[in-house]
């Protein structure tokens, strides 16, 4: 059997923030559908989960199947460091749109576009075996992400990566530090899935400072019988809406783990961000 990708019956539910978090894998998701046809069964996805999984994330693909058909897909970066000279990140606080003073950092001389009107850059990082992946943040205003679905916010990380062509160089950018942990049950699918899927849930984790960013992303499946450019020289993303973040491996635009985040999960000044197993474990 395979997993079939077909729009047919599902729907793609609007984000709702979960403590200022929502966020969509398709890395995972396609991956554990993909085990769950290897059981036996037929799963049903959106097209837009139809992609090939790049090669560093597919290396970082864990897939587990437990009793019950109980099937578990996990892609963890661990924690990464910057691939960038220490002393051209620091730790930065800023003022977030809502007026509240943020941890941010501060990384000098990065790329900027105005993508479709929406701020956008990425921070280079490495793995602890040196492979590079690249760190997206897009800044987007709160209207467009109350329009957005779960599966159109993958589509919009990807348009935005695509789209990053007309570029200039700013003398730095400022990013929110994050300290993430988020659930959602994926309850669009089942309509689609009766005889086969029991249950879908995704979990997003995100540790983010000037040290270096951890991102985890695990779905599970339970089967079930049978604007113009900007003017400044520095651009601080989270200072007029919410951020949207999210990795690709080099030479593919392929998003891993999208998480939009709005002001009331980003850390306040003088808060630690935790990049300890304890941090990102169920």
């Amino acid at each position: 059997m395979s997993a079939k990708f077909s729009n047919t019956g599902i729907e793609d539910p609007l984000l709702e923030f979960d403590g200022g978090v929502a966020a969509i894998d398709i890395m995972t998701l396609n991956r554990a559908a993909r085990a769950v046809a290897a059981l036996g069964f037929e799963p049903q996805l959106p097209t837009v989960a139809d992609v090939a999984m790049p090669p560093v994330f597919d290396s970082l693909c864990v897939i587990e199947v437990e009793p019950g058909l109980h099937v578990r897909v996990t892609i963890d970066t661990k924690k990464m460091t910057w691939a960038l000279d220490s002393d051209e990140v620091h730790r930065h606080d800023f003022t977030d749109y809502t007026g509240k003073d943020r941890y941010g950092v501060l990384v000098n001389g990065r790329p900027l576009a105005a993508v479709n009107g929406i701020a956008t850059t990425n921070v280079p990082a490495k793995l602890v075996d040196g492979r590079p992946l690249m760190m997206w943040f897009a800044e987007v205003p709160r209207r467009t992400l109350d329009e957005t679905g779960y599966y159109g916010l993958f589509s919009l990380a990807k348009s935005l990566a695509d789209g990053f062509t007309d570029w200039r160089e700013f003398d730095d950018v400022v990013i929110p530090a994050q300290q993430i942990k988020w659930e959602r049950r994926m309850n669009e699918l089942l309509p689609a899935n009766p005889a086969l899927i029991g249950g879908v849930t995704q979990r997003v984790w995100v540790a983010l400072d000037e040290s270096g960013v951890r991102v985890k992303a695990a779905t599970m499946i339970y089967t079930g019988g049978v604007a113009g450019q900007p003017v400044i020289k520095r651009h601080t993303f989270g200072a007029d809406h919410p951020v949207v973040m999210w990795l690709t491996e080099p030479g593919s635009t392929i998003p891993f783990a999208v998480v939009a985040t709005t002001a009331d999960t980003w850390l306040d000044p003088g808060r630690a961000a935790s990049f300890e197993e304890s941090a990102f474990s169920d």
